[in-house]
């Protein structure tokens, strides 16, 4: 297995910039994510790293070795697409078999190697009663998890997987997750894995980057990328209901310092106050600033309990699992609440709501929103 460093890695297609200086290391055994929207340019990415697609500039190095120049074939890496890519005349056992075959690995297996690596990988996905089938007579998420198996069979440096599980239904997608997160802890694989969905992310990541417009917007951990959003973009994308923002200004008031936003106000001091101040924007002698909370981090009270509750009407409630989602509305942006349990309260009543002040964040404004979405600036 390889650790993986791309250095100041920069891709154009004439004049268009898709990967603007993107660095990154993947240690060997990690399970990597880049996760980022469509068109952030996460393909690409995996592309440049497999020796598919020329790096304009930069540096890619497997195990500190510079592999810029290396054909495909000379990377060892082993790739899968979101696409199918199946060959149509070949079985199931042909297709996956077929990387093992190959002349530029020179793996020379017997039969009975061939077979024993073949059914233990799709015994390991659950698709080893489909060996003799064509993949026309296949459902999309069988071929996706031949797919997949083809690109496990063979003992790469890499796994360069892009969207792999993409179009599996809920319940198999959950448990493909599982067994992905398995087969490395059980070969100690070094993979780098290409989502838009930040829940696939989360799962399955040791570490993560979240890339936005052919930039990293933020690296580390899940926990990291979850619970410490560094941008709004970042905020905004990972997490359903997604972060809560709120635009207003700091200014002073009775004495005291406060984040304001029409006749709505919260007085901070501390360091929440030091956090405000240092990403507040300064334009034509006013305070700028973007509040941003998660769901799960506003409480629901009958009664005012702080200096900065305040008291909305229930706009929706919907129930879930273990859980309800509960929408205010502020103005021109609407709030969620997760609560825990089914929510006890109705639809208009009106509520406390109290921000807790340890998983309050202020951002430089990055992100537009609306009640119909966001969209960036």
């Amino acid at each position: 297995m390889a650790n993986v460093r791309l250095e100041n890695v920069v891709k154009m297609y004439g004049k268009k910039t898709a990967v603007r200086g993107v660095s990154f290391a993947c240690q060997e055994g990690e399970f990597f994510s880049i996760l980022g929207p469509t068109g952030a340019g996460k393909t690409t990415i995996l592309k440049m790293i497999a020796g598919i697609e020329s790096i304009t500039s930069g540096k890619i190095y497997f195990n500190e070795r510079v592999v810029n120049e290396l054909p495909p074939q000379e990377r060892n890496v082993s790739m899968a697409f979101e696409t199918y890519n199946l060959y149509p005349h070949m079985s199931v056992y042909e297709n996956v078999a077929f990387p093992l075959r190959a002349p530029r690995w020179k793996m020379k297996l017997t039969p009975e190697e061939e077979r024993k690596r073949v059914e233990e990988i799709t015994g390991f996905l659950g698709i080893d009663k489909l060996l003799d089938r064509l993949p026309q007579n296949l459902s999309g998420g069988q071929k996706q998890r031949v797919s997949l198996a083809r690109a496990l069979v063979r003992r790469a440096e890499v796994y360069l997987l892009d969207e792999p599980i993409a179009h599996l239904d809920a319940k198999l997608k959950f448990s493909t997750q599982t067994l992905l997160k398995e087969f490395a802890q059980k070969y100690g694989s070094t993979i780098i894995y290409v989502t838009h969905d930040f829940r696939e992310a989360l799962a399955l990541s040791d570490r993560m980057i979240v890339l936005r417009r052919g930039m990293v917007e933020q690296e580390g951990t899940p926990e990291e990328i979850y619970y410490s959003p560094k941008t709004d973009f970042v905020g905004r994308l990972v997490g359903d209901p997604p972060m809560n923002f709120i635009d207003g200004v700091l200014t002073t008031k009775g004495g005291k310092t406060v984040f304001q936003k029409d006749d709505f106000t919260l007085v901070l001091q501390g360091e929440l106050l030091k956090r405000a101040e240092s990403a507040g924007i300064e334009r034509e002698g006013t305070n700028l600033i973007r509040l941003g909370i998660r769901p799960e981090h506003v409480r629901l009270h009958t009664e005012r309990i702080s200096e900065n509750s305040f008291q909305l009407p229930i706009y929706a409630i919907i129930h879930e699992n273990e859980s309800s989602v509960v929408t205010f509305r502020l103005k021109d942006v609407f709030l969620y609440v997760r609560t825990t349990g089914f929510c006890k309260y109705q639809k208009s009543e009106r509520v406390w709501l109290d921000f807790d002040p340890k998983w309050m964040f202020f951002y430089r404004k990055t992100v537009e929103i609306s009640q119909e979405g966001s969209s960036e600036k």
